[in-house]
């Protein structure tokens, strides 16, 4: 019973990480993103093509073996013709406390700063 606990606690601890959270985000949208190519018949090729893509890069996507940029998205969500939209919604407070802990240097490294455009 305490294995099972212990485990439980675990996952939870889990679901409020950052890596998760990103994760899960990047499902929801490679999941809507096969839905839609699916109901609109757009193959593979013809999606990369009308983003000025190669089809090995749409194969990537789907099997989620890249991280998507915001200007991929939009292209992709336009190709659907789609509108993407991206919110930020208020997090339980058990959550909240656990997320207050991520840094943006953690969450997010990158070769500049998006605040200042410096190098880091």
């Amino acid at each position: 019973m305490k294995t099972l606990t212990a485990l439980k606690a675990k996952a939870e601890q889990a679901r409020g990480s950052h890596a998760y959270r990103a994760e899960g985000t990047s499902i929801r949208f490679t999941e809507d993103l096969v839905a839609l190519m699916k109901t609109s018949g757009l193959t593979r090729t013809t999606l990369a093509e009308k983003i000025g893509s190669s089809p090995a890069y749409i194969t990537k996507i789907l099997r989620g073996d890249t991280n998507l940029t915001l200007d991929s998205m939009v292209k992709i969500s336009t190709a659907l013709g789609c509108e993407l939209t991206i919110s930020l919604n208020p997090l339980p407070p058990a959550t909240r406390q656990q997320s207050a802990k991520v840094s943006y240097r953690e969450s997010a490294p990158r070769q500049t700063s998006m605040l200042n455009d410096q190098p880091r």
